[in-house]
């Protein structure tokens, strides 16, 4: 699962917990102590840089809110900084086209990450806060070898108004299962059908491999998360999401379920001649897109809503109780879908997903 050639550690880091962990679990891998920025090789391709990893000190603002637009409806989820980049591949990754700078890299300064999470949640007592570790890596791909989601599991306890989602495509729950059951800690599977996994999602667990991951941690008392985020458009997809939709509702009880997120394949211009370049057989990136409010390219309206609407319906016959969303879409959008607009005449999109978390507002 991990193809790793090389670390690089800044000897800011050198001594930490998190760093001695890592190289206790790649003992034959080779390691450069450097100061500051590797060199940077301008001949390594992002396949190569996955295989680096690269253990710094986060510096900056820890937490910040998701990257949304006006002109969309957005979540109000907060993003934790714990690493960048990824071990897998998908072919779509926004990742490839957001980052000029290659490795993953892995946070190991942990105790002024913590420190930084209790101050925020502290700051923020008078609202609930939901969280996320995977806007720009995995949540859980590392979590074999730093055990990280045990520290964040231990450290949400003292912010009693934070719920914590770690998102991932992964199969990677192994620590999580050892841990004592809270409804603050949400467990959440990027979804696709089968055969887009097998294409666009190179070296991410399989569908059924997420699917018993889930319900090993639905067993364990673990709220989940669901998200159907990328969907894509080809032909016979009806019949390949319809099939994934029951799947899922064959080994996931709804009401252990927090939320599921539908969102449709959008991308950023300078994305589609890297996907043209790494990834050829993506066909998906010849189908009809429009420019968006976004800047970002994205399915014809009529054909979103279509397959928002369907999808929405399939959900409500297996998974009946479930809350459903839709991420970063515009008004126009969620009426046709849902016949309302969060925020007009009802709850924002905001105040609907808080209430799902079990929490009482402060």
């Amino acid at each position: 699962m991990y193809p790793f050639k090389k670390i690089f550690i800044d000897q800011s880091v050198a001594g930490l917990p998190l760093t001695d962990r890592v190289r206790r679990a790649f003992p034959s891998l080779p390691v450069e102590i450097i100061s500051g920025e590797p060199k940077s090789d301008p001949n390594l391709s992002i396949a190569g840089s996955k295989k680096i990893l690269y253990l710094t000190a986060f510096k900056g603002q820890l937490i910040k809110p998701c990257p949304g637009t006006r002109e969309y409806i957005c979540c109000g989820y907060q993003i934790l900084n714990t690493a960048t980049n990824c071990p897998f591949d998908c072919s779509y990754c926004i990742l490839q086209a957001y980052f000029n700078q290659p490795y993953i890299r892995i946070f190991a300064n942990l105790e002024d990450i913590f420190f930084q999470l209790r101050a925020y949640g502290q700051e923020q007592a008078g609202r609930i806060i939901r969280l996320g570790t995977g806007e720009f890596t995995d949540s859980l791909a590392f979590d074999p070898f730093t055990h990280f989601s045990v520290r964040l599991a231990e450290e949400i306890k003292a912010c009693p108004n934070l719920v914590l989602e770690l998102k991932t495509k992964s199969r990677a729950v192994e620590n999580l299962l050892e841990l004592a059951k809270t409804d603050r800690l949400i467990i959440s599977w990027s979804l696709n059908p089968e055969k887009v996994i097998a294409r666009e999602e190179r070296g991410a667990a399989g569908l059924n491999e997420r699917l018993d991951a889930a319900a090993a941690c639905q067993e364990q008392g673990f709220r989940l998360g669901f998200h159907f985020d990328p969907i894509f458009y080809f032909p016979g997809w009806e019949k390949e999401y319809r099939d994934t939709v029951d799947r899922l509702f064959r080994r996931i009880d709804p009401e252990r379920i927090a939320w599921i997120s539908l969102g449709c394949f959008r991308y950023l211009p300078p994305l589609a001649a890297i996907i043209r370049n790494r990834f050829p057989r993506a066909d998906y990136i010849h189908e009809e897109f429009i420019p968006a409010l976004d800047g970002k390219k994205r399915y014809p309206q009529s054909l979103r809503v279509d397959m928002y609407s369907r999808l929405l319906e399939w959900l409500a016959e297996r998974g009946a109780g479930a809350m459903v969303y839709l991420c970063m879409e515009n008004p126009a959008v969620w009426r046709k879908v849902f016949g309302f607009v969060p925020g007009e005449g009802h709850p924002s999109l905001s105040e609907m997903l808080d209430s799902r978390t079990g929490i009482k507002s402060p």
